[in-house]
């Protein structure tokens, strides 16, 4: 069977998870299959910190796939020290979408349903897009998350930045994906470049990756 038909029907999955999860507990953490708002806040920090940390440009554009229903924007406008990223927010899921819209009537044109940016940016950003799989085949899952990153990859000026659940090895437990720190890091390496990774600050068991290129 082709790969975009597997593809297709993870992602058919993952859209109906996540739309009744979002009609169920509405544009919340919780709406999203996060633990609460704190994580949600710890993670965005960390990877709007790494990005201002080694961006070569003033005003990044960011490329946030997965966006949800908008929190890291939210999260961008009421943070001094990130407010002069510029942002688009990208999912596969159009109710996650049109969420986005509702919640910023007057920045509708920065959502979008997809998988990667329309256009380049500086850096594409994935809060927890990969932690969710609805699938049993790690292998499966870990080659669908570099196909994504790849496509993403093509897109980004300067790199890609991103968090994941990690453990002691490779594994999917209750539909949430489980990356082996190394293993990602060797793989991320070997398709794209030096990958960086460190802890994410308040956030057990949460790992943050840089992708940069050269």
């Amino acid at each position: 069977m082709p790969r975009r038909v597997i593809y297709a029907a993870l992602e058919r999955k993952l859209k109906r998870a996540y739309k009744d999860r979002l009609a169920a507990l509405g544009p919340a953490p919780k709406g999203v299959f996060w633990r609460n708002e704190s994580t949600q806040i710890a993670r965005f920090d960390a990877l709007l910190h790494l990005v201002a940390t080694v961006t070569p440009v003033a005003n990044p554009m960011l490329g946030d796939v997965g966006c949800g229903y908008g929190a890291m924007l939210d999260f961008i406008q009421k943070t001094p020290r990130y407010q002069n990223f510029h942002y688009i927010g990208i999912d596969i899921n159009r109710a996650m979408i049109n969420s986005c819209k509702q919640k910023f009537p007057d920045q509708k044109h920065l959502f979008l349903v997809g998988k990667h940016p329309p256009s380049p940016v500086d850096f594409c950003v994935f809060s927890g897009t990969f932690n969710l799989c609805h699938t049993t085949d790690t292998s499966l899952w870990h080659e669908y998350m570099f196909a994504n990153l790849q496509q993403c990859w093509q897109r980004s000026r300067y790199g890609l930045v991103l968090n994941l659940l990690c453990g002691p090895k490779t594994e999917i437990k209750n539909q949430i994906f489980y990356a082996e720190r190394q293993t990602f890091i060797a793989t991320a390496s070997r398709m794209f470049g030096p990958t960086h990774a460190r802890s994410t600050p308040h956030v057990a068991g949460d790992v943050t990756f840089l992708i940069a290129k050269p």
